[in-house]
C-alpha cells in the first residue's frame, strides 16, 4: 500500500493532498468452556450449546457448539460456529474467525480457522467450520482436549473495517491543522449540574430518607417523573416546600439513590459495578436498582442493570435471576440464565407462585396510576398555597 500525491495544474504546493486505501482490522477473543460435555452428546443433529455474548465492534456475538454434528451428513464431526445479533443499524461485516481447542493447561490442541472473510448481514449472520474435528479426535486420549469432562474453546473473531481517509503530505507550505477535539456538551452541562451550584428545586422522599435534585434533569430521563413534574401541560408542583413520596413500596432508599446518580452520570453506580465482592452485595444492589428502573420507565438503566446481572450469573442466582427476567421481560437475561444452566446441566424450576406474585405487585403498583394519582394531589396542594 502506497500514496500517490497528485499536484495541481501550475505546481501549488499548498493544494497538493495524499490518500491512502486501507482495511483495518478489529479483533476479539473469547473462551467458551462447555462443562459435562458427556451430556452434551444425543442432543441431536443440528442442535447447539450457546455461549454468553461478547463485543467486538460494537456487535453481540456468541459461540455455537453442536455436539451431534451440524447436519445429518457431518454426523460424525463436531461443528462451531460464530453467530452475530446482526440488527438493522448495523452495517454488514467482512469477518474471519479460528476456532482453538485448549486444553487443561490452557495450550492450544488443535485448530482450525475459515479460509475467507465471510460477510455478516440480514441474510446470514452465522458462519462456521461444518467438520471442525471428529468426535473419535475430539475424545482420543492423545489429543486431551477433555479435561474434567469439560471442553475449553476460545474464538477470535476479526473484523474487516474498509475505509478512506486524507493524509497530510509532507510538502512545504502546507499547513496541518488537528481535528477539532469531541463534544463535551452533555459532559460539561452534567458536571455543572452535579456542583450544586444551580440550586435544586424538587425534593422526592423514599423511604423516610429526602433526595433534592433538579427537575428537568430527572423528568428528561424518564417518562415517570417527566409525567410527575410537568402533567397535565403545565408544573405538577412549584417550590422546594412540596415533598413528593415516589418510593410506591417497591423502590428502596438505596435503589434511589442510584438511580439518582444514573441520572446525572449515565452510569451505574460504583456499588453495581464492582468486582471482586465478597458475599451478594453487588448482586443485590443491581438487583433493587432494576426494579427501580422498570417502575421509573427508565429503560437504559433498566438494560444496562440486566446486563451487569448477567455477568452474577452463578449456581446460588440463576433461579433467583430466571424469575427476574421474566418478571421483567428481560428476554436477553433470560436467555443467558437459560444458557447457563444448559451448560452446567442444572434444571431450571423457577417459583411460578413467585413469578405471579412478583407481576401482580409490579401491575398494582404500576406508574400510571400513583404518578396521575400523585400529580392531582400535588396540583391541589399548590392550588391551596
Amino acid at each position: 500500500m502506497a500514496a500517490a500525491p497528485s499536484v495541481a495544474d501550475g505546481r501549488d504546493l499548498t493544494a497538493v493532498t495524499g490518500s491512502l486505501s486501507e482495511v483495518p482490522k478489529v479483533t476479539g477473543t473469547h473462551e467458551f468452556t462447555i462443562r459435562e460435555y458427556s451430556r452434551t452428546k444425543g442432543m441431536g443433529v443440528g442442535k447447539s450449546v450457546v455461549s454468553q455474548h461478547f463485543s467486538v465492534d460494537g456487535r453481540r456475538w456468541h459461540i455455537r457448539f453442536y455436539p451431534d454434528g451440524y447436519s445429518t451428513a457431518d454426523g460424525g464431526w463436531i461443528a462451531l460456529y460464530a453467530q452475530t445479533l446482526h440488527k438493522p443499524q448495523l452495517r454488514p461485516v467482512s469477518a474471519e474467525f479460528t476456532f482453538q481447542l485448549l486444553g487443561p493447561d490452557g495450550d492450544v490442541r488443535h485448530t482450525r480457522r475459515s479460509d475467507r472473510a465471510c460477510k455478516y448481514d440480514t441474510m446470514c449472520n452465522s458462519w462456521g467450520i461444518r467438520r471442525y474435528i471428529t468426535r473419535a479426535h475430539l475424545e482420543s486420549a492423545a489429543l486431551g482436549a477433555i479435561h474434567a469432562d469439560s471442553i475449553t474453546v476460545c474464538c477470535t473473531v476479526t473484523i474487516h473495517k474498509a475505509r478512506r481517509r486524507s493524509l497530510a503530505v509532507n510538502r512545504p507550505g502546507l499547513v496541518k491543522m488537528p481535528p477539532p477535539p469531541p463534544s463535551s456538551h452533555g459532559e460539561n452541562a452534567i458536571r455543572f449540574l452535579a456542583r450544586g451550584k444551580v440550586p435544586f428545586d424538587v425534593r422526592f422522599e423514599v423511604e423516610g430518607e429526602v433526595f433534592e435534585a433538579h427537575r428537568m434533569v430527572v423528568a428528561a430521563q424518564s417518562p415517570w417523573f417527566e409525567g410527575l413534574l410537568y402533567g397535565h401541560g403545565r408544573e405538577a408542583a412549584t417550590g422546594k416546600d412540596v415533598l413528593l413520596q415516589v418510593g410506591g413500596g417497591i423502590v428502596t432508599a438505596e435503589a434511589f439513590r442510584g438511580v439518582l446518580h444514573f441520572i446525572y452520570t449515565d452510569e451505574l453506580p460504583g456499588e453495581a459495578t464492582a468486582k471482586g465482592r465478597k458475599g451478594r452485595g453487588s448482586y443485590d444492589v443491581t438487583l433493587r436498582l432494576l426494579e427501580a428502573a422498570d417502575y421509573y420507565l427508565m429503560e437504559r438503566l433498566k438494560l444496562m442493570c440486566a446486563c451487569r446481572l448477567g455477568d452474577l450469573i452463578k449456581d446460588s442466582t440463576v433461579e433467583t435471576l430466571m424469575e427476574t427476567a421474566e418478571v421483567y421481560s428481560c428476554k436477553d437475561l433470560e436467555q443467558a440464565c437459560r444458557n447457563y444452566a444448559a451448560r452446567r446441566g442444572l434444571r431450571l424450576l423457577p417459583n411460578l407462585e413467585n413469578i405471579q406474585s412478583a407481576i401482580r405487585k409490579r401491575l398494582t403498583s404500576s406508574a400510571v396510576a400513583p404518578a396521575t394519582r400523585r400529580i392531582m394531589d400535588v396540583a391541589s396542594t399548590s392550588g391551596a398555597e
